[in-house]
């Protein structure tokens, strides 16, 4: 059953049972890119490099970009005093 959240915040990327193909162009799903996070990737251009994903066309960025977000992976920026 669907939790009825999930339909009301389209924002949030569920884990799925089945897997969800994110990027179809080189054939990657949502558990490979959640793997790829795990291992470390900290942003879309990290998951691309690791997996294909948004290699191609980039219609997928924006879902690996709300997967990032759903792990919590945020870059601090920091500067350095000259």
């Amino acid at each position: 059953m669907i939790s009825p959240t999930c339909i009301d915040f389209p924002e949030l990327v569920r884990q799925t049972y089945p897997l969800m193909v994110v990027c179809h162009c080189n054939a990657v799903n949502d558990r490979e890119i959640r793997a790829e996070i795990l291992a470390g990737a900290l942003d879309a251009e990290g998951v691309a490099e690791r997996c294909d994903a948004g290699t191609r066309c980039g219609s997928c960025r924006p879902i690996v970009e709300a997967l990032l977000a759903e792990h919590g992976v945020t870059i601090r920026r920091t500067t350095v005093a000259a």
